[in-house]
């Protein structure tokens, strides 16, 4: 009997812990397919909500935005995932292609991406900012 308890704690305890992951795999999934959908559409003003708050390194200025307005994304194709430096750290390298609006060049960026999972509120931030030009 007592034995069949133990069982059951630990079988309940590897479930638990697999629960936790598949939660935070399936944010991570969520949270790159809109952050994707914000840059496709060239809603640069929308893509700063996914910035790590209190960060101001990263934090673009007037300025920057305002000059990304005059681009239109034409190709966004992203590379797999990788694990980063710390657990709860993921790289990504992006390939976007902007088409410029006022002279029709395109041109062609990467972006490398840096998210880092937040534990207290259980949710993905880039911490290595919005496209750079």
């Amino acid at each position: 009997m007592k034995k069949t308890i133990i069982q059951f704690l630990i079988l309940l305890l590897i479930l638990s812990s697999c629960g936790s992951e598949s939660k935070k795999k399936r944010g991570l999934d969520s949270t790159l397919f809109k952050y994707a959908a914000v840059i496709r559409w060239s809603n640069f003003d929308a893509a700063v909500g996914f910035l790590k708050p209190g960060d101001k390194n990263i934090l673009p200025s007037g300025f920057d935005l305002e000059r990304l307005k005059q681009f239109k994304v034409s190709s966004y194709q992203e590379s797999p995932i990788t694990p980063g430096h710390k657990e709860n750290v993921i790289h990504q390298a992006v390939e976007i292609q902007l088409y410029n609006i006022h002279n029709n060049k395109t041109r062609t960026i990467i972006d490398n991406q840096i998210w880092e999972f937040d534990t207290e509120h259980e949710i993905w931030f880039l911490t290595s900012g919005i496209p750079k030009l």
